[in-house]
């Protein structure tokens, strides 16, 4: 183990910075529920709108995109390398594997070989995967590689043996408002247990943008209003391997009023791109 492992373990494992109460998280819910309704009154009647961390970062670097039709889903690399790589850090943690790279082939050819065993699609991908040829499976397994190395050496696992979940639970709770919202947090690593306050960690793609300290404590909001009674989340860790980042946002009430500040804003220009209401 580095010793920057071990200082970023000692660091995620810390005692919390600041007390949150519950009557900052009511304040918080509050002010939430307010917003969203001034923010919705833009849109028309539909099915339920669901903002993560994609959506939240769509509408504030590229607004315009808000706009443009799906594409029809095809898989690619991209959309693998998270479920892939989240899994070789889960193996070289249980002692498996020594890294990464050791792990990837043998982790993927399981599950490719569950799926044809029992018909149960754990990530999704497998039969796409079992699908591709050797030069298209081996950019698969080097993406995931790559996606995960940087998680595995940032951390000491040994330490944080028992209380790392990986993949973490997706956090998910809907505002009720006119036009329903549901706001998604996907952090890749959650540490520790509900009554102790847990972190998060969270890994993205290239370099964090001026929103970025919203961004981490927009998981921690999602968290704690989607688990009534449990106490707020301490901190989220941010990673961005591509670009050698690793910030860090210690939760308080400014942490969690500014990602309610950046929801709000998000929706509201989801609305100024969609169809306005007709009226008269």
């Amino acid at each position: 183990m580095s010793d920057r492992a071990g200082l970023a373990t000692a660091g995620l494992l810390a005692p919390p910075v600041y007390e949150v109460a519950p009557d900052v998280l009511d304040r918080v819910r509050a002010a939430l529920v307010a917003g969203m309704t001034d923010a919705t009154t833009g849109l028309v009647p539909g099915d339920v709108i669901e903002l993560g961390l994609p959506q939240l970062r769509r509408a504030r670097y590229r607004p315009g995109s808000l706009a443009l039709p799906d594409e029809p889903f095809a898989w690619k690399p991209a959309f693998v390398r998270r479920s892939l790589g989240l899994e070789l850090v889960r193996a070289c943690a249980s002692g498996r594997f020594r890294g990464p790279a050791d792990a990837v082939g043998p982790v993927a050819d399981h599950a490719v070989e569950e799926w044809r065993r029992t018909g149960r699609r754990t990530f999704h991908w497998e039969p796409w995967l079992a699908g591709l040829g050797r030069g298209g499976r081996s950019v698969v397994l080097a993406e995931a590689v790559a996606w995960a190395t940087p998680l595995w050496t940032t951390f000491d696992w040994v330490g944080l043996a028992g209380s790392a979940r990986l993949p973490a639970p997706d956090d998910v709770w809907t505002c009720p408002t006119p036009r329903p919202l549901r706001l998604k947090g996907r952090a890749e690593v959650r540490v520790g247990s509900a009554a102790d306050r847990p972190a998060l960690v969270s890994v993205a793609s290239g370099c964090p943008g001026d929103g970025w300290r919203d961004e981490l404590a927009f998981l921690a909001l999602v968290a704690a209003l989607a688990g009534p009674g449990h106490p707020a989340v301490s901190r989220v860790v941010g990673l961005w391997p591509e670009s050698g980042y690793r910030l860090v946002v210690d939760v308080d009430e400014s942490a969690l009023t500014g990602a309610v500040d950046r929801v709000v804003d998000a929706v509201a220009v989801t609305a100024d791109t969609a169809e306005p209401v007709a009226v008269g």
